[in-house]
């Protein structure tokens, strides 16, 4: 089996990522030493679609908001390269190494209460995933992604449906074989929901939240750049 490459991947607009995103990418270079670091600017990624994906770039260029094209950008670069990408709002606690073993597909299911509000048993998120390159289900999200019907953007749904958490999870859902896809549990890499990270900003975690960030390998602090 091939192992998943030793490259984060990390996009924004430009090779200036401001406070306290700056911070956070120093996280994984200090307890993933020895993998290859990669900041993919917005005209990098263009760059990257018009080499690899040149059938793609016509969508790509026509999706009416910017975070479809920071979506989809993240899954073929996975394909093409393989690596982990991970968000800009993302903090890793530990050497995260092992998670990574005798599978070509890691990603993590978002805490039970985002999937409540959409009525959903869990939601995947693309914020954290990890692929070796050119897999069969990076392969199989990435055909997803490219024949998905550009559509007007009328709800966030529209949104996690045509390129974001949705797209992964419908994804997961239908695809048969499921045995070298690894799952991580919420508890894992996303400890907090949406609205908790204010309490760790202004230092007013109950000890319950306390516990949980304790016991994760990494942190997402859902900032929501949209």
């Amino acid at each position: 089996m091939t192992k998943i490459p030793k490259i984060i991947h990390q996009t924004w607009k430009d090779e200036n990522l401001p406070s306290p995103f700056n911070g956070l990418a120093e996280t994984w270079k200090k307890f993933l030493p020895d993998w290859e670091y990669i900041l993919w600017t917005d005209e990098m990624n263009r760059n990257f679609v018009a080499q690899y994906y040149p059938h793609y770039l016509a969508k790509y260029d026509s999706y009416p908001r910017n975070i479809q094209r920071a979506d989809a950008i993240r899954y073929l670069l996975l394909k093409t390269f393989g690596g982990l990408y991970v968000d800009a709002d993302f903090e890793c606690l530990e050497n995260i190494e092992f998670m990574f073993k005798d599978v070509e597909f890691v990603a993590g299911k978002e805490p039970d209460f985002h999937a409540g509000k959409y009525y959903m048993p869990y939601i995947i998120c693309n914020a954290f995933m990890a692929a070796t390159p050119d897999s069969s289900f990076i392969n199989f999200i990435c055909d997803r992604l490219i024949n998905y019907p550009l559509v007007e953007i009328n709800h966030p749904k529209d949104i996690l449906d045509s390129t974001g958490p949705f797209l992964l999870t419908n994804a997961y859902n239908d695809y048969p074989q499921k045995d070298k896809i690894r799952i991580l549990d919420s508890k894992d890499i996303y400890p907090i929901c949406q609205f908790e990270k204010d309490k760790i900003l202004n230092n007013t975690m109950p000890e319950e939240m306390k516990d949980r960030i304790d016991q994760a390998y990494t942190i997402h602090y859902f900032y929501g750049n949209w």
